[in-house]
């Protein structure tokens, strides 16, 4: 198996993760408890995927694989903001006393996410412009 094809297989990790840390989020929520250990533990795994994803990803475009994709500074752009979003967003609400706040503020940190990841995708896969 190709770097390119672990790259692209932890992407659609990467979806799934979110996408389901998310909707776990977002039970909590509706059943009125707050995120526990094993929420933040799942997290923290959804986070070392996506930082294996970037360098991955970097090493790739070192490599001189980034001239195949047809904008890559957009796709690396998508990278690195999904990958500081989940720390940036815990650090941030953190601070909340109210814990169904910032269960769903988490929710909605991980529903961003998969929309990212998502297009990071997407952008990696457009015809060049003026094509």
């Amino acid at each position: 198996m190709s770097l390119i094809e672990i790259h692209a297989r932890l992407s659609t990790t990467a979806t799934l993760f979110m996408a389901v840390l998310a909707l776990w989020a977002l039970w909590l929520r509706i059943r009125t408890k707050p995120l526990d250990g094993n929420w933040f533990g799942a997290a923290v795994i959804g986070e070392l995927v996506l930082v294996a994803q970037m360098a991955i990803g970097f090493y790739l475009y070192a490599q001189g694989n980034g001239a195949a994709l047809p904008r890559p500074f957009l796709h690396i752009l998508y990278g690195i903001v999904a990958v500081i979003t989940l720390p940036a967003a815990y650090g941030y609400f953190n601070s909340l006393e109210d814990e169904n706040v910032k269960t769903l503020a988490m929710a909605a940190t991980c529903a961003f996410l998969w929309g990212i990841i998502l297009r990071t995708a997407q952008v990696s896969q457009l015809a060049p412009p003026g094509l």
